[in-house]
């Protein structure tokens, strides 16, 4: 049963609409100051009992599960109609908290991007032996862990710990920058949606992966190569001999998934 202060929480007035199976769709709540610590409420409950929530990001509006429950997980895969092969990115609410998921072996050269969180970079590195990793990306050593610069999202991830979060989209179509232009077939898998208007940039993240003091870049979004290669490089000459290294591990890489 729902607190007195959380039903008070401010809703669209089509909330109570149905889709034209008559089935309810997700409740959708309006994300604004008055009501945010109720809203926060209303989604720690939703997610610890597994269920997903549509939410603002820095970037596009997410996707999110409890991490560490599997058919939470698995449940957004379903709801994407992502190919599960395809791993998960998980959000967290602090640099040291992604510190925590790396192994003890990627830990420092994580530590020298950290400047660049809370921000629109995710960065993929071995993993510490996690039970729930698998849940996330069963066919790799590896984990695409991020921290969003989203005020409510920092406060989210802070109470529930780690999120298995995507793009609030369904798979091959565009990621929504407005809340109007998440697709309805996606609110009706979901147990609540927050409403937070435009949110973001409305570009993806970039992702690197870390290997050792090196990277490859796996997708150029706000974050650029040059910045990152700056400070990977341990001397004054090493930021163009990172680049040209992550350049031409980009290039192998694109070529063997052009192969296979």
């Amino acid at each position: 049963m729902r607190s007195a202060e959380t039903a008070s929480i401010a809703k669209h007035s089509d909330t109570a609409e149905k889709n034209c199976d008559n089935i309810p769709m997700a409740e959708i709540v309006r994300l604004d100051r008055a009501a945010e610590e109720a809203v926060l409420a209303r989604c720690l409950e939703v997610l610890e009992a597994g269920a997903l929530v549509v939410l603002p990001t820095d970037t596009v509006y997410g996707l999110a599960a409890r991490a560490d429950l599997e058919e939470a997980v698995a449940s957004i895969f379903a709801a994407k109609g992502r190919d599960t092969a395809k791993s998960l990115v998980v959000m967290v609410g602090s640099a040291e908290a992604a510190e925590r998921l790396a192994a003890p072996e990627a830990r420092a050269t994580l530590r020298r991007l950290s400047s660049l969180w809370p921000g629109p970079l995710t960065v993929v590195v071995k993993a510490a032996g996690i039970p729930w990793k698998r849940f996330l990306a069963p066919e790799t050593e590896t984990l695409g862990m991020r921290v969003p610069d989203h005020p409510f999202m920092l406060r989210l991830l802070s109470a529930s710990g780690p999120l298995a979060v995507t793009s609030a989209n369904l798979s091959g179509k565009p990621a929504p920058q407005s809340f109007d232009e998440i697709d309805p077939s996606l609110l009706d898998q979901v147990e609540l949606a927050l409403d937070a208007g435009r949110c973001g940039s409305g570009l993806p993240s970039t992702v690197v992966e870390l290997e050792g003091s090196n990277f490859t870049l796996l997708r150029q979004g706000e974050v650029g190569e040059e910045r990152i290669a700056a400070l990977l490089a341990e001397q004054e000459s090493a930021p163009r001999d990172a680049v040209a290294g992550a350049e031409e591990r980009t290039k192998k890489k694109q070529g063997k998934e052009r192969k296979g």
